[in-house]
C-alpha cells in the first residue's frame, strides 16, 4: 500500500498502480474501495481486461451479482481470445451455482487451452455440481487429462472427492494421499481421507487422519474464531472423539455464526448423531435438508446411516 501511494505521488496516471491498489482492498475486504480503484485503472486504460475481472470479484463480493456478472462478460468481450477470462466467469457461475452455465464457459477455456490442466481441473468441478450421474463420469475424465498435463494438488483433491461420492472408497483413498503429499494443510482434504477409511472399515487409519484433521482444525479456529465451517467441523471432529463438552461448545459457535447455512447445520447432526444425541441429530438433519442440503451428501457421510434408516426420519422425509 506504502509503495503505491509513492508511485502515485511520482505519477498519479499510472493504471497498473491503481490495479494493485484495487486487487489490496478486495484481499482485505474492502470491496466499494476496490471497485473504485478499478475503476480508475480503466479511466486510464480501457483495455485493462484483469482490471475489469478485479472490479467485477468485488461486485460479487459485495452482493451485487448483477453487475458482476456483466462486468466478468465485459471482460471476456474485450480479450475473447483469452482463455482466463471464459474460466473466471465459469468459476463464477460456479459460486453462483449455475453448473451449466459454468461449463459452458470452462468449455471455452479448455478449448482455447487444451493443454492447460488449470482448465481441465475447473470444468471437472463444474461437472460435479449438476447432480448428473453422467456428468461425474465427464468429472473423471476432465481430471485424468488434467492429472496427465500436469499432477496437481488440485486435481487429485478433486479425483478423490469424485471417487468418494462414488463409492469408489480404496481409489479415493489413495488419490487423496497423492494430493496430502503435495499440501498437507487442509483440515477438509484430511477428512475426506478420514471418511474413505471408515467405509473401508480400517477405523486405525480413520482415527490418524481424524487427528491430524483436529490439528488443522484447531489452528483454523484460532485464527479465524467466526469462520463457521470450522466451528462446525471441529464441532464434528469433537464429536467423533467423545469430548462432549468441547464438541457442543462448538456446535454453540457455528448455529450463533450461521443458524441457517445447510453445511453447518448437517454438521451439527453429525455432532449430535456421534455423541449420542440421536433425536437431535434427526432434527438438524431435516434442518439442513430444508436449507438446500443434498440428501445424496447425507447418504455419503458413515456418521449419519442410523438417522437415514430411522423410520421417524423417513416419515418426516415423506
Amino acid at each position: 500500500m506504502t509503495n503505491c501511494k509513492q508511485a502515485l505521488g511520482l505519477d498519479n496516471r499510472l493504471s497498473v498502480v491503481y490495479f494493485t491498489l484495487g486487487r489490496i482492498h478486495n484481499d482485505s475486504g474492502n470491496h466499494d474501495l476496490a471497485v473504485e480503484e478499478f475503476q480508475r485503472a480503466l479511466d486510464l486504460d480501457p483495455r485493462n481486461a484483469d482490471a475489469l475481472n478485479g472490479m467485477a470479484y468485488g461486485y460479487e463480493s459485495a452482493g451485487r451479482i448483477a453487475e458482476a456478472e456483466a462486468t466478468y462478460k465485459k471482460a471476456v468481450a474485450l480479450r475473447p481470445d483469452y482463455w482466463d477470462g471464459y474460466n473466471t466467469l465459469g468459476l463464477f457461475y460456479h459460486r453462483q451455482r449455475r453448473p451449466d452455465d459454468a461449463i459452458a464457459q470452462l468449455r471455452h477455456a479448455v478449448e482455447l487451452t487444451p493443454d492447460n490442466p488449470a482448465a481441465y481441473n475447473n470444468l471437472a468441478t463444474a461437472y460435479f455440481d449438476t447432480g448428473r450421474p453422467q456428468d461425474l463420469v465427464l468429472a473423471e475424465k476432465a481430471l485424468r487429462k488434467s492429472i496427465e498435463l500436469g499432477p496437481t494438488y488440485n486435481a487429485f483433491t478433486n479425483l478423490g472427492y469424485l471417487y468418494l461420492k462414488q463409492e469408489r472408497y480404496a481409489e479415493s483413498a489413495e488419490m487423496t494421499r497423492k494430493a496430502l503429499q503435495l499440501n498437507d494443510k487442509d483440515f477438509i482434504v484430511w477428512e475426506n481421507l478420514e471418511c474413505a477409511y471408515q467405509w473401508l472399515g480400517d477405523n486405525h487409519k480413520a482415527a490418524m487422519a481424524r487427528e491430524k484433521a483436529v490439528v488443522l482444525l484447531e489452528q483454523a479456529a484460532k485464527s479465524n474464531p467466526r469462520d463457521s465451517q470450522v466451528q462446525s467441523h471441529l464441532a464434528c471432529q469433537y464429536g467423533g472423539e467423545h469430548q462432549r463438552d468441547k464438541a457442543l461448545a462448538r456446535v454453540e459457535a457455528a448455529l450463533a455464526l450461521a443458524p441457517d447455512d445447510p453445511d453447518v447445520l448437517s454438521n451439527v447432526s453429525d455432532t449430535y448423531e456421534e455423541l449420542g444425541d440421536h433425536r437431535r441429530a434427526i432434527q438438524y438433519a431435516q434442518l439442513s435438508l430444508q436449507k438446500g442440503y443434498s440428501l445424496e451428501d447425507l447418504r455419503g457421510d458413515p456418521e449419519m446411516q442410523s438417522v437415514l434408516n430411522d423410520p421417524s426420519f423417513n416419515a418426516i422425509q415423506k
